[in-house]
């Protein structure tokens, strides 16, 4: 019998920037054993590429047509105005947190960032998250006791912070008998800043790893539901569409990147696909005919072919999208074109749509996987009656 005493746990851990080269460059064994008697399964991730549109995809187990998140921001048309996408009301589809409720399951949310409670938190039980400790429900440990359980928090962009987000998993299953799900929400700004093969990743990811194997050690009965986000690339073209437009003589209403988010030490708010506002929809074909002859461009889609080619919800994304080739980001920027640092890398664009999942400890046949094409049905065979 494990430490568990016979509570049942999950642990559905969405591992930001996870993908298959990052796992088998590293040295994870723990999670290799679990792979060789569970199952994983390479799958797409949701455009745009970006953490707020597929952390809510994970979270709510349904694509952004269902649950409405098209991006880190979004434009308020009426105010002209930049708005992140990180509040509970912007969510339409029903979290797992729900889920789990309605099961008669308590849960948690463990989260590098405070913008995932905002986001995805409101039906969790219990809330952590490491940029902030102290941003937690009533039903949580305050934040001065969490640091002296798993001290002070490392920085938002170190790896070790997810270190200590597994730590805090672990604590949490151990100190709470009530919890039986825990949504797991590490960073990555190590996978920003350290390619699968350097010496930082593989720290990373071997660290996670171990601690992975003790959160199994002492609850070796829990369900693991594993992916990622999505994947990441060199990007050394960025352009800023505004200003780009501008200078081949055809104005815009407002381009937004769809990765235009509060954390810009590791990617600059540049990402690989941007939303474009028309001053009038008959503008469409003047832009479209200058970016395709753009180096780094990958496609320009009307609303509606975007909503229906990326499965996006068509009230909340601009009256085209953008996306770059494999080298291209968008966002704002000095000069309409920059030539971007050695060694840059983001995501956003189709490129890094490449996820695996892994799934351990669960009766459901692997077969029966067959239909499971995104990263967002890693929890489906999660029996709740069991």
């Amino acid at each position: 019998m494990s430490k568990s005493k016979g509570r049942r746990t999950i642990l559905l851990a969405m591992v930001d920037s996870f993908t298959q080269a990052y796992f088998q460059a590293a040295d994870m064994p723990n999670l290799r054993e679990m792979v060789k008697n569970g199952f994983t399964k390479p799958v797409k991730a949701c455009m745009p590429t970006v953490t707020n549109v597929n952390n809510t995809s994970i979270c709510c187990g349904a694509p952004p047509s269902v649950h409405g998140i098209t991006a880190n921001s979004y434009l308020d048309v009426q105010t002209k105005e930049e708005h992140y996408m990180d509040k509970a009301d912007l969510v339409l589809a029903p979290t797992i947190f729900e889920k789990a409720r309605e099961a008669g399951l308590k849960s948690a949310l463990v989260t590098g960032k405070g913008k995932s409670i905002t986001l995805l938190g409101r039906h969790a039980d219990l809330t952590l998250t490491a940029e902030r400790p102290g941003w937690t429900t009533e039903v949580a440990p305050a934040s001065k006791e969490w640091v002296e359980k798993l001290g002070e928090p490392p920085d938002i962009y170190d790896y070790k912070i997810n270190h200590w987000l597994f730590r805090a998993v672990h604590t949490v299953f151990k100190e709470n008998d009530d919890i039986n799900l825990v949504y797991l929400h590490t960073t990555d700004g190590c996978m920003h800043f350290s390619a699968p093969h350097e010496e930082m990743s593989l720290k990373h990811m071997a660290g996670m790893d171990e601690l992975l194997g003790r959160i199994f050690n002492d609850f070796p009965d829990t369900e693991l539901y594993l992916t990622g986000d999505h994947g990441m690339n060199y990007k050394p073209l960025a352009y800023d569409l505004n200003k780009y437009l501008s200078e081949k003589g055809q104005d815009i209403y407002f381009a937004m990147s769809t990765e235009r988010d509060p954390y810009v030490k590791h990617h600059r708010a540049l990402g690989g696909a941007a939303y474009v506002w028309l001053n009038d929809a008959k503008d469409y074909g003047r832009v479209k005919e200058i970016l395709m002859r753009t180096e780094g461009i990958d496609g320009v889609y009307t609303r509606y072919e975007a909503s229906g080619l990326f499965d996006l919800h068509p009230d909340r994304i601009g009256d085209c999208m953008v996306t770059g080739d494999i080298n291209t980001v968008f966002g704002h920027l000095d000069k309409a074109k920059e030539d971007m640092p050695e060694k840059f890398r983001s995501h956003g664009s189709v490129f890094e749509l490449d996820v695996p999942i892994i799934v351990y400890n669960t009766s459901v046949d692997a077969t029966k996987y067959e239909d499971y094409t995104n990263h967002y049905h890693v929890w489906r065979p999660l029996d709740w009656n069991k």
